[in-house]
């Protein structure tokens, strides 16, 4: 067995450690306290493992940091992390941190307290074997990665455009394989002004905004492309005051999901030009480009080609997957800057009740991230 694999499994309870001491501090999105004290105990934890930790406060969400371990090296990498999780205060009491097996649940395991701990003892094994860093690497931990990354993203694009890579430890497919691709998201707003009238006295004056958002449902449904591995669905919709009256407004919520920037232009050119059915009908589409897509760009496919050479020297094979959600590499990606993404952890159920990583799995990405970090002889 190759040494740093070796290193990597016997370091368990080392990560568990970590690993417990990350889930057993609640830090949903939307709440700055408990995420502010999340971040005061990483920023404690990176600096008794020898980072150096620069923090910046947040005013809506919680402080977000950056730490930093030097090196002469010439290759500069990104490891990309967020801190937040889906999962409000007081989960932990129902799910708690528990190992079962190889199995080891708790809120936030996998999505992605797990790939913190993965880049925090990937450092940990290149000290203890006295390996040589490929350049100096930076540690990114953001806090709002779960709701858009609209308070951290210019931050992460900022700090991603002085390193030479980005390696994000977001989990694996359940499956076990490294994404090499990610669907963007765009998310759009319909909004339908009609004319209210008497339902049963003189309908014939009104416009239904209700009728409008009708036929705009079948007309985004039509822009779904299986091929091209484009989604589009209307997922929230609302509408009319009373029963008797014909509906004056109705709006819906429109979910766009696309593998290139092609489709994702596709799609924003559809419903700039989208006319109401009824002239009498205003209608209004605005939309938010959240994610570009991760496509397997050539900087990717050579920085994925270096990670299955050191696959190979370990021992193991991951394979790759192209997945629909979105994450941060999505924004370093689309900059021009190597990108690979699901180094964090084997992960399950993200999301779910019964989250949870598979520890044997997962300590063998912190191999492989060790081997990504290091010169190889």
């Amino acid at each position: 067995m190759h040494i740093l694999l070796k290193q990597a499994l016997a370091s368990e309870t080392n990560y568990l450690n970590i690993l417990e001491g990350l889930v057993g501090r609640e830090s949903p999105t939307h709440d700055k306290g408990a995420a502010d004290i999340m971040a005061n105990h990483l920023e404690a934890l990176l600096k008794s493992h020898g980072w150096v930790v620069e923090r910046h406060p947040k005013k809506v969400v919680g402080d977000q940091l950056i730490a930093k371990q030097r090196s002469t090296g010439s290759v500069s990498t990104l490891l990309l992390a967020h801190y937040d999780t889906v999962w409000p205060l007081g989960t932990l009491k129902e799910m708690p941190f528990r190992r079962q097996g190889n199995r080891i649940f708790g809120p936030g395991t996998s999505d992605m307290k797990a790939g913190i701990a993965s880049c925090i003892q990937a450092m940990q094994l290149t000290r203890e074997l006295d390996l040589s860093l490929k350049g100096p690497v930076t540690l990114l931990v953001t806090s709002d990665e779960e709701s858009g990354s609209h308070h951290s993203r210019n931050l992460i694009e900022e700090t991603a455009r002085h390193h030479d890579r980005v390696l994000v430890v977001e989990p694996s497919p359940e499956s076990g394989e490294l994404k090499v691709g990610r669907k963007g998201t765009t998310l759009a707003h319909f909004e339908a002004k009609g004319k209210g009238a008497h339902a049963g006295n003189n309908p014939e004056a009104g416009a239904s905004a209700l009728r409008e958002l009708a036929h705009f449902l079948f007309f985004v449904e039509n822009l779904n492309d299986q091929l091209a591995k484009t989604s589009v669905n209307l997922t929230v919709a609302s509408g009319g005051s009373v029963s008797n009256v014909i509906a004056e407004s109705a709006e819906a919520h429109v979910d766009m999901r696309f593998a290139t920037l092609g489709e994702s232009n596709r799609l924003e050119q559809a419903l700039n030009n989208y006319r109401s059915k009824d002239p009498r009908d205003e209608v209004t589409i605005t939309m938010d480009l959240n994610r570009p897509p991760m496509e397997l760009t050539e900087a990717n496919t050579s920085l994925l080609q270096e990670a299955e050479v050191l696959q190979g020297e370990l021992g193991l094979d991951l394979g790759t997957a192209i997945v629909g959600g979105g994450s941060d590499g999505n924004f370093t990606s689309a900059l021009g800057i190597a990108t690979l993404d699901g180094l964090g952890s084997l992960g399950v159920g993200m999301h779910a009740r019964h989250e949870h990583i598979e520890l044997k799995e997962t300590l063998e990405r912190v191999a492989l991230l060790a081997a990504l970090l290091t010169e190889t002889e």
